[in-house]
């Protein structure tokens, strides 16, 4: 979590040095994210980072359907089982350190959506 916000924090800083009109998405260009097949911790990372924003935006993630998306543009992305699950483990620290939900019930139920 700490590493997708440096990226994020580094994309914002270098938006404001070089493109300083730019009118695109508000978050900049794309990033480019690449492990060495590309597929494994890349898929993973872009996973974790695409729930990030949606539970921020609506509080609301499905994972499975998010690896399936990515998926679709690159076969075989979050390899393992130890990914896949340390997608939810990270989505459910993260909800909890910002305090997304604001009792247990909630959370109980986002962890229950998760698995």
């Amino acid at each position: 979590i700490e590493f997708i916000q440096l990226v994020r924090k580094h994309q914002r800083e270098s938006l404001l040095k070089q493109f300083s009109n730019w009118s695109g998405h508000p978050n900049g260009p794309p990033i480019c994210v690449h492990c060495s097949a590309g597929i494994g911790r890349t898929g993973t990372f872009c996973t974790i980072d695409i729930c990030i924003n949606r539970l921020n935006d609506s509080k609301n993630i499905n994972i499975e359907d998010t690896v399936q998306k990515i998926r679709y543009q690159r076969a075989q992305s979050v390899q393992t089982r130890e990914q896949y699950v340390f997608c939810y483990l990270a989505a459910l620290e993260y909800a909890q350190k910002q305090k997304i939900f604001n009792n247990q019930n909630n959370l109980a139920q986002i962890f229950e959506s998760l698995i």
